[in-house]
């Protein structure tokens, strides 16, 4: 399955769609536009992206993960575009690779007051935080709540790391070490 992300910025490119076929009738008549330059905002979009990548703990554990985790090197992609539209072609992934993609692009996008489109699922976010079609922000944050839920082993473990078994074995020790 492939999966394409569009950001835009609504603002410079009006209207502000109000729905989700709005957003795809702004995708398509804004696809073909260029700009003299790229729009500083998109600069500043996949910048955002890359950083909250880096900081993923999950993603990081391969070096160069936040460009495999792209697909390739944003920041050099929209540097040689001038579109005004910035198209984000989703490497193969499961379900939760994803959502965590579209996850970091609505929130860098939403901070900077951008659009984002998802092609495959027809779902349009806007800045502000509403979703289109409506009935979707449901299963999205659904979704969304369910990746960001600690896993069970993490649930397990007390604020030293330990599970409540490493505690108490830990503890036990301590107490037969010190003739207790």
């Amino acid at each position: 399955m492939s999966y394409e992300l569009f950001v835009w910025d609504a603002a410079r490119h009006a209207p502000v769609p109000t729905s989700s076929e709005e957003a795809l009738q702004a995708v398509e008549r804004l696809g073909d536009a260029v700009g003299l330059t790229v729009d500083p905002k998109l600069k500043v979009f996949a910048d955002r992206l890359v950083a909250r990548c880096e900081a993923d703990s999950v993603l990081m554990n391969t070096p160069g993960e936040p460009m495999l985790f792209w697909g390739g090197d944003l920041r050099s992609a929209l540097a040689q575009s001038r579109a005004s539209v910035l198209r984000l072609s989703l490497p193969e992934g499961d379900e939760d690779d994803y959502t965590r993609r579209i996850a970091y692009a609505v929130d860098a996008a939403a901070e900077l007051g951008l659009v984002v489109l998802d092609d495959e699922t027809g779902m349009c976010f806007l800045p502000d935080g509403r979703i289109f079609p409506e009935d979707c922000r449901e299963m999205w944050e659904f979704n969304r709540a369910e990746l960001i839920a600690p896993s069970d082993s993490q649930r397990e473990k007390g604020s030293d790391g330990r599970t409540l078994l490493e505690r108490l074995g830990g503890e036990l020790w301590d107490a037969v070490g010190r003739d207790n």
